[in-house]
């Protein structure tokens, strides 16, 4: 931007009514079969459960002396879903309703089948719900009695409360037990226990998981439940060394370790081999591999010469959960409050002190190579790593504690306090994690560790800034490729393209409530000398290729936006010999020379000016909680003149920053590009690249101010079910009736309620209605209109050269709206929001959009302040 800078504006009150009712979408309807034929297909699946109940009973009972009712978790496996379904299963003495999954694509058959109402049948997939409730065999019998009168007379009247089991026998497409398979099936277990064991071999006794258990909102039930679980697992020679229970998200989970015996018996006999995974306490057992740092280098690298900084005395807004740093190194002396309450600096060596280090040194001072003003106020961090117990100078997340629960006590202590006494800083706004699960990339449900972040966030208004994850191994490209870097260069873009489902999101990079950070090929070092033996093969500026792509869950953008990561140089390959296809490309070793960020770094014998240059979306997630902690200081300035409007409330502030942040952000020439690399013609195009991007590159420079050419508004609130809030954007004169490029940017953050037993997810929906593109000019550019309403982050684009046909007077309206949808939002709850909302045009022509915008909005405060005299 090379306009002068102007002020954030504030929009005045919204117009609030009701949001208008639309017309429901001729959508494609489920075709099922009738009463007679699920009798047919059903009965004998009732019959094997209920013989699966007399099975367990006799189990039981050759232990207990008394008649044991077991009580087994059963799923209802049904074609589409049913709105509201759970409520009918708890109203059944006997069944308790659990959780509801997305369940697998089937192909279209006689039975169910979709149809559309001009074409008739069609051959799309049909979707399945999983609803997974905890019953007893007198339930079972109920369902049975139920499922028979309805096949009897399909248009009997049930019970209060029980009308959607007539719809859910409907769509029912099985009844059974939940078994061994489905507790592995996406966890990645025995995919990841394959490849312990090709690469450790025996040389290792036992293998760490974590056993997620049904949560029952009877806290004996959920005792009993742990006991079983826990001897299950000490019977198989295995130990317990963490347990957790968190209501709020329903997360209820142990971890163990298990001898290697139980990684032999299920690759060779099975998953029902294993009694753990045959319990029916038991949800899902997931492979815990706590995440491991490899330190950029062992030996100290540059030295950096920085102005002594004066102590910050203020209250901390930013904390950082991380690596212990080393206080004392000249770029954070002074600047850091470490919260240390488990002690693990007792045993942290000053050697092993580097990721912690580094990001504390990138929030504070940002790349050391571009010579950024410091914070202005110290740094929060509470160390939740420690030194890898057999790799020396690596650190790793806390090995013996689940990820949820550390991160669950860590952040309570920060806003709550713990033990009794009050909370360590409250100040504190933003919290980054750059940091994550070494896991299985996202998959089709919100991870534990996800929903936990966006219940705090939306419980304690906090804004978590969140890597996306890197993905580090080598990446394959045809050897043929391998002839020069624009060849490779091109390839290996193809590579990261292919394998974008085994490259996803990490946890908590899937969390809705949180902005999820991806990483740029840049950094601040300029023009260097790239050795023969390397390869800089990622476009300027473009995504990394180290970064995890998305999307999010049920399509969500993800990464939210990138930002600067570090430049990766990768290793020349040696040129492959004759007959061999394909090569690996490995990343190059740069810690010492750049490319890369430049941080501080723990030094030897007692040096506190070392550096070391770095990569990786940790490193664009710090840089971007420092930008944050920037805006939050200009919404906390506020208006600089009493004739505008005040900016919008502190409550709103995590949310305006959000989304400031994403406003910030374009794909700009991305597309481009990758349409023509990647051959990406057809319709479906923009959602891959919505996959790939998120909502683009942020610009610092755009970041928090208007300019002459561009006015930019906020505004915040709380909205409820159902009703439209209405904004009008002043629209600037000098933009009438000339056809010139121009754009609208309009961006909505809120804070989602969620469930986090249900599909759906989002308690509540909240949007902004379809621009007027007839009077914005333009059309919509960047991420899929699809995707962006998917999560609690929307960001849109419209730009054009079309002519703008308005009055004096003229406004385009922003139409911000609220629906149920996971749930009903109840009377008298409302979702907070913030909205962002742009217009700007080229300088050439037009350098007093924000003056002309800022008239406006001052006579509107000016009409306001006499309607309420006069009244």
């Amino acid at each position: 931007m090379t306009a002068e800078r102007r002020p954030l504006l504030a929009f005045g009150s919204p117009t609030v009514v009701d949001r208008p009712t639309q017309t429901p979408r001729d959508m494609p309807r489920l075709s099922r079969p009738n009463a007679g034929r699920q009798g047919e297909r059903l009965t004998p699946q009732f019959g094997e459960l209920s013989a699966a109940f007399d099975a367990e009973r006799a189990r039981l009972s050759a232990d207990t002396p008394d008649e044991v009712d077991p009580a087994l978790v059963v799923v209802f496996d049904l074609a589409g879903s049913i709105k509201d379904f759970r409520n009918a299963i708890d109203q059944i003495d006997g069944l308790e309703f659990l959780s509801e999954l997305i369940g697998d694509q089937s192909d279209p058959d006689d039975d169910f089948h979709m149809t559309e109402s001009e074409s008739g049948r069609t051959d799309k997939p049909v979707q399945h719900s999983l609803y997974l409730m905890m019953s007893n065999a007198k339930a079972i019998d109920e369902l049975l009695r139920l499922f028979t009168a309805w096949q009897a007379d399909p248009s009997a009247s049930f019970a209060y409360g029980l009308g959607k089991f007539k719809t859910a026998f409907q769509q029912l497409t099985a009844i059974r037990r939940w078994g061994p398979e489905d507790r592995i099936r996406e966890t990645g277990l025995r995919e990841q226990w394959q490849e312990n064991l090709d690469v450790v071999g025996q040389s290792v006794s036992t293998v760490m998981v974590e056993v997620e258990l049904w949560y029952r909102r009877d806290a004996t039930q959920r005792a009993t439940a742990q006991a079983h679980v826990e001897q299950v697992i000490s019977d198989s020679g295995g130990r317990v060394l963490d347990r957790s229970q968190i209501g709020e998200i329903s997360y209820h989970a142990l971890l163990a370790e298990l001898p290697i015996q139980q990684v032999h018996s299920l690759l060779a006999d099975g998953a029902a081999s294993i009694r753990l995974l045959t319990t029916d306490e038991v949800m899902f057992v997931n492979p815990f591999t706590p995440m491991s740092v490899a330190p950029p280098t062992t030996e100290p690298v540059s030295e950096v010469r920085l102005p002594p900084g004066e102590r910050t005395d203020g209250l901390p807004r930013v904390a950082l959960l991380d690596g212990l740093p080393f206080p004392n190194h000249d770029a954070l002396a002074g600047r850091l409050v470490v919260d240390d309450p488990d002690g693990l600096g007792e045993n942290y060596p000053l050697a092993a002190r580097h990721h912690g280090t580094a990001m504390a040194s990138l929030i504070i001072h940002g790349d050391l190579s571009a010579d950024g003003e410091p914070l202005d106020r110290p740094l929060y961090v509470r160390p939740i790593m420690r030194p890898h117990e057999f790799m020396a100078g690596h650190e790793q997340i806390l090995p013996d504690r689940l990820l949820t629960d550390l991160l669950h006590r860590a952040v309570k202590r920060i806003v709550e306090g713990e033990a009794g006494r009050g909370p360590v800083a409250p100040s504190v706004r933003i919290i980054n994690l750059s940091i994550g699960a070494q896991a299985r990339a996202l998959v089709r449900r919100m991870s534990p560790v996800g929903r936990l972040l966006d219940w705090l966030a939306h419980s304690y208004n906090l804004l978590f800034i969140v890597s996306a994850g890197n993905h580090l191994g080598p990446l394959t490209i045809p050897a043929d490729a391998t002839n020069n870097a624009d060849s490779a260069r091109s390839a290996t873009l193809r590579s990261v393209y292919d394998a974008a489902l085994l490259r996803g999101i990490l946890p908590p990079g899937d969390a809705l409530n949180a902005l999820t950070i991806g990483a740029t090929h840049g950094d601040g070092l300029g023009d260097i000398e790239v050795p023969d033996t390397a390869w800089d093969i990622t476009h300027q500026d473009g995504p990394a290729h180290y970064g995890a792509t998305g999307p999010g869950v049920d399509r969500s953008v993800k990464p939210d936006l990138h930002h600067i990561g570090g430049r990766a140089l990768y290793a020349r390959p040696v040129t492959p010999s004759g007959g061999q296809e394909s090569v690996a490309v490995e990343l190059a070793s740069t810690a010492a020379t750049g490319p890369g960020l430049q941080v501080a770094a723990p030094g030897r014998a007692g040096a506190t000016n070392n550096t070391v240059f770095t990569i990786g979306t940790s490193n664009a997630t710090a840089l971007v909680a420092r930008e944050a902690s920037r805006l939050y200081d200009i919404l906390e300035a506020g208006s600089d003149d009493p004739d505008d409007a005040p900016l919008p409330d502190p409550q709103y502030h995590p949310l305006l920053v959000r989304a400031l942040l994403a406003h910030a952000s374009s794909w700009g020439e991305w597309e481009a590009r990758l349409r023509r690399e990647l051959g990406l013609t057809n319709q479906r195009a923009r959602r891959h690249l919505t996959a790939l991007l998120g909502y683009g590159r942020l610009d610092t420079d755009r970041l928090g101010t208007a300019a002459t050419n561009r006015a930019v508004l906020v505004g915040g609130g709380l909205i409820a079910r159902d009703q439209r809030h209405t904004y009008e954007l002043p629209l600037p004169l000098s933009l009438r009736a000339r056809a010139e490029w121009h754009r609208f940017t309009i961006t909505l953050a809120y804070m989602v309620p969620t469930v986090g037993q249900l599909n759906r997810y989002r308690g509540a929906k909240v949007y902004f209605a379809t621009p007027d593109m007839q009077l914005a000019g333009g059309e919509r550019i960047d991420a899929e209109h699809n995707s962006v309403r998917r999560g609690s982050l929307q960001h849109e684009i419209v730009q054009g050269t079309r002519t703008m046909v308005f009055g004096d007077d003229g406004t385009f309206p922003i139409h911000v709206e609220c629906m149920d949808d996971a749930q009903r939002l109840r009377a008298g709850k409302t979702v907070r929001y913030a909205l962002v909302v742009s217009v700007e045009t080229a300088e050439q022509t037009s350098t007093t959009i924000h003056d002309e915008v800022r008239a406006r909005l001052r006579q509107q405060v000016r009409d306001r302040a006499r309607g309420r005299v006069q009244s």
